[in-house]
């Protein structure tokens, strides 16, 4: 028994001075050797190994842009006319399409073209009559006037002025008559289209009654009204325009007040249907009094005739153009009266591999754009260029969080690297 203690007691000995010398060692270390954090033990990765925010740019170059106003109307007729005969009587037939069938709505017509006939044997016979009596004064007052002038009072002067009298009044009825005969055939005064006819081949119809409405539509009008904060800038576009009409300006584009006019509704394949080239034709001098809105007109080209009165359009009239960045809505960020975005510069960065340094390799570094003029034109934004605005790649994905200076990644392959386009610079101009 005691042997067994004896020994228990040199284990447990052992085992103190084992610990003593333990904390003494630790302690010497402590104080001789400075303090390393494990985090110092670890190799921080380089800068261009560090992780970086993913982004997607796009390189948007100056260009000539289009500052428009949307507005949407209705299409309405150049004209609209409403015929009729002058005279009374039944239809005897109608006029011919181009197809050879009687006219009738949609058909279109041309300046001159015979639309309809009246039955004209009475009006033939009255001209006929006419002719005779006319034919029969005439010679009356010939023979009145020879007996007058030769002095032999075989006519006295109130007999001559009779005859004359007499002369005159059968020239006029002659001349009615052929008039009224003429009248049996109406004619279309300009080239349209049909939109109305409203009388039968054997139907009977009185003088100025309307048997055809036709529609001017070779060209059309799009009338949109516009408020009067508007107004003033357009009539300064149009006269803009006219100037530059007399000037002999040499772009088209100077002398013409432009309009992108889009129809409303979609095509089979769901697409919508193309632009259509338009051109400012009127502005209104007085508002109208039930809205206090101006009614401005947009004249469109109508040659295959497939716009219709009463058709939905918008449009989007050019008021400027300037040299600027068309800039996608999306990549404009707004915080309070701040405007800016973020474009990318690339910068050469040190690369290591292992414990050496390779070389340097390219890097993305984001930078806040200030935003001083800017345009807001819907599903874009227009930023006129200026010697201090000039942009690189700008992001338009991934923007929200960045800050200024931060490196990036650009994960949608647009050339981030390359150098930043440089426009052409205009003088700043008060745009809002």
């Amino acid at each position: 028994m005691r042997d067994v203690a004896a020994k228990l007691g040199e284990y447990l000995l052992l085992v103190a001075v084992t610990i003593v010398a333990c904390a003494v060692m630790w302690w010497v270390n402590s104080k001789n050797a400075p303090h390393v954090s494990d985090s110092a033990l670890v190799e921080r990765p380089t800068v261009i190994a560090a992780p970086k925010p993913l982004v997607a740019t796009q390189q948007i170059p100056v260009k000539l842009c289009e500052v428009t106003s949307k507005l949407s109307g209705k299409v309405r007729s150049w004209e609209g006319y409403s015929l009729g005969f002058e005279v009374p009587g039944r239809v005897l037939e109608l006029g011919q399409n181009a197809g050879g069938e009687p006219l009738d709505e949609g058909d279109v017509v041309t300046a001159g073209q015979v639309i309809a006939r009246l039955d004209d044997r009475i009006y033939a016979a009255r001209k006929d009559e006419a002719v005779a009596r006319f034919e029969q004064a005439a010679s009356d007052f010939a023979r009145a006037r020879r007996l007058f002038e030769g002095g032999t009072g075989a006519t006295t002067e109130s007999e001559y002025q009779q005859a004359l009298t007499d002369n005159a009044q059968a020239k006029a009825a002659q001349e009615i008559a052929i008039k009224n005969l003429e009248d049996t055939v109406l004619t279309s005064p300009v080239s349209g289209t049909i939109a109305k006819r409203m009388a039968e081949p054997g139907e009977s119809v009185s003088a100025n009654q309307v048997v055809f409405e036709i529609v001017e539509n070779a060209e059309v009008l799009l009338v949109v009204e516009a408020p009067e904060s508007q107004v003033r800038e357009f009539e300064a576009r149009m006269r803009t325009v006219e100037a530059a009409r007399q000037a002999g300006a040499t772009d088209p584009e100077d002398k013409l007040f432009r309009a992108h006019v889009n129809l409303e509704g979609r095509d089979v394949f769901g697409k919508p249907w193309p632009p259509i080239e338009a051109e400012v034709y009127r502005i209104a001098q007085v508002a109208d009094p039930r809205t206090g809105l101006f009614e401005v007109e947009i004249r469109i080209p109508n040659g295959e005739r497939l716009l219709r009165e009463g058709m939905v359009a918008t449009a989007e009239l050019v008021v400027d153009r300037v040299q600027g960045y068309e800039l996608p809505e999306s990549a404009v960020l707004f915080r309070g009266r701040n405007t800016f975005l973020f474009d990318l510069q690339t910068e050469p960065t040190p690369a290591q591999a292992m414990f050496w340094q390779v070389g340097e390799l390219p890097a993305q570094r984001a930078r806040k754009v200030e935003l001083a003029k800017w345009i807001d034109q819907g599903d874009t934004i227009l930023a006129p260029a200026s010697s201090s605005l000039e942009l690189g790649p700008v992001v338009i994905r991934g923007q929200q969080r960045l800050a200024d200076g931060q490196l990036v990644r650009v994960v949608d392959g647009s050339p981030a690297s390359e150098s930043r386009v440089v426009g052409n610079k205009v003088n700043e101009n008060n745009v809002n």
